[in-house]
């Protein structure tokens, strides 16, 4: 196996640290919200939400990070935040299809509206010089 390859590529699409903050954060969250149903049914949903957002934050704050050099900062954080967004949405509302849920696109607004915010917030801590990916532009001198 191409090592260099494999890291590469992790390097360009995932943030594993956003995606373990993420996945505690969530996972944490649903199982106290559903604490109610019982704790085996309440961990079994707070973990599914641990990995869902560990994926789709570790693939989306990466994203993000394609951004964040982006001099012109109103551009930066702009498409930082609408293409992240963009996606999260496509991604809720194909869940929530293919579950059946109730209303798909209220029930997918919730997690676009959080991805939107938060890959802002991405964004600043990148254009900060915090959590950065290994291949992350350097800055000019």
């Amino acid at each position: 196996m191409n090592w260099h390859k494999l890291e590469l590529v992790y390097h360009n699409l995932f943030n594993i640290r956003f995606a373990i903050i993420s996945a505690v954060f969530n996972g944490s969250l649903e199982l106290a919200i559903n604490s109610e149903k019982g704790f085996s049914i309440a961990a079994g949903i707070g973990m599914a939400q641990a990995v869902s957002s560990f994926f789709s934050t570790g693939f989306t704050a990466r994203l993000v990070q394609h951004f964040s050099p982006i001099q012109n900062r109103a551009q930066s954080y702009l498409l930082g935040s609408f293409v992240p967004a963009a996606i999260t949405l496509g991604l809720s509302l194909t869940a929530h299809y293919i579950h059946g849920t109730e209303n798909p696109w209220v029930n997918s607004c919730p997690a676009t509206l959080i991805s939107f915010v938060t890959s802002f917030v991405t964004n600043y801590i990148t254009r900060s010089g915090r959590m950065l990916p290994g291949n992350y532009p350097k800055a000019r001198p």
